[in-house]
């Protein structure tokens, strides 16, 4: 079987859906699939490098050049002659060329349908759709809102890998604070993540870091449209040695590694892989409430984390994350728990299971 996994960008900032497709992509080559990734935008980063001449960047600056990259899919797809397309985004002049060359879709649903802007954008995601894969129930309820066919939806959320993210014992915690430059003397609380307000909640993250207790320091891992204006914002506190902004990272399990506990932040968050590779890596979690996105809210229930409140006070949220981290044995007893139920092995064996339906010429 030959795959093409269709992503926007290479690029560490762009969310959970390169890390599903990286994954994806990994486990089924060693199932002896041909796997393609295909970048619309940007140029070659780390992803393509594991993948080499089996990674295509289009190296589009912008949807502005639309034409342009229909002429370069539609060669790519020539070339190499898929099987299957599993697309990772919404995005939708690439619908344009899926309807000349009729080669099965499956999507990821990473969104919910009603985050395309346009009708015709809709109509066109959902009729080159054949079969698409909902990584959680309240992202599938979205679909089928919007009048895409039960039928069709599979239910698989997503997975992580428990190898890369796991639990370090002393020394290597040690020698990791040592390496990545974090201190050695305090409870390191980790953000990881791509940093906007609206979505992501980087306001809270700032709170956070206001009031964290002495004993404890704030590591923020990841870029977005709101990094510059919390380096600005936070000068104080990061002067002070209270958060630490680490930017862009191509190997956050090493930050997790060496973290003590996590911090979730977001107002909406479709699934939160953030949140297992936490679990994956034996951190208590501690969260806001998430305002929309149901498999962030059942993952944080699932594994019990210590809810914070926005409408506590300072004080109120200064004495939580003093006592939050006071959760070793549950997160170990999480880690075992998740293992059983989001390994990427086993994630992928139903997406496989997905690709042979979508095979079949009708449905």
């Amino acid at each position: 079987m030959r795959v093409i996994h269709i992503c926007q960008r290479d690029d560490p900032d762009s969310g959970g859906s390169l890390r599903v497709a990286e994954a994806l992509g990994r486990e089924q080559r060693a199932m002896g699939v041909e796997v393609w990734l295909l970048f619309l935008y940007g140029s070659r980063s780390h992803v393509c490098e594991e993948f080499q001449d089996h990674a295509i960047c289009l190296d589009l600056a912008s949807s502005k050049q639309a034409l342009r990259g229909i002429r370069r899919f539609c060669s790519v797809l020539r070339k190499v002659k898929p099987d299957i397309i599993h697309s990772h985004d919404g995005i939708i002049w690439p619908r344009l060329v899926l309807m000349q060359f009729r080669i099965p879709v499956v999507m990821h649903s990473h969104l919910p349908l009603r985050s395309t802007d346009s009708r015709t954008g809709r109509f066109l995601v959902k009729h080159t759709t054949k079969l698409l894969v909902g990584i959680s129930l309240h992202t599938i309820d979205t679909w089928v809102e919007d009048h895409f066919r039960p039928s069709r939806i599979h239910y698989i959320p997503n997975g992580v890998d428990f190898n890369r993210f796991r639990i370090a014992d002393q020394r290597e915690k040690t020698d990791l604070r040592k390496t990545l430059k974090l201190p050695s003397d305090k409870r390191i609380l980790l953000w990881v993540g791509r940093i906007h307000r609206s979505m992501k909640g980087s306001d809270r993250i700032e709170r956070v870091a206001r009031q964290l207790p002495d004993d404890m320091v704030l590591v923020v891992v990841g870029n977005g449209p709101e990094y510059p204006g919390m380096l600005e914002r936070c000068s104080a506190e990061i002067a002070a040695g209270r958060l630490i902004m680490v930017g862009s990272c191509n190997v956050p399990e090493n930050y997790y590694k060496a973290a003590d506990e996590f911090l979730f932040t977001s107002y909406h968050e479709p699934f939160g892989l953030v949140i297992l590779e936490a679990v994956a890596s034996g951190l208590p979690i501690t969260a806001f409430p998430v305002v929309e996105g149901g498999g962030a809210v059942c993952l944080l229930e699932e594994f019990g984390a210590v809810m914070l409140e926005d409408k506590a006070t300072d004080e109120e949220l200064a004495a939580m994350l003093q006592h939050s981290g006071n959760r070793s044995a549950q997160a170990l007893e999480n880690r075992t728990r998740a293992l059983k139920k989001f390994s990427w092995q086993t994630i992928t064996g139903k997406v496989m299971d997905v690709y042979k339906i979508a095979l079949i010429k009708k449905l």
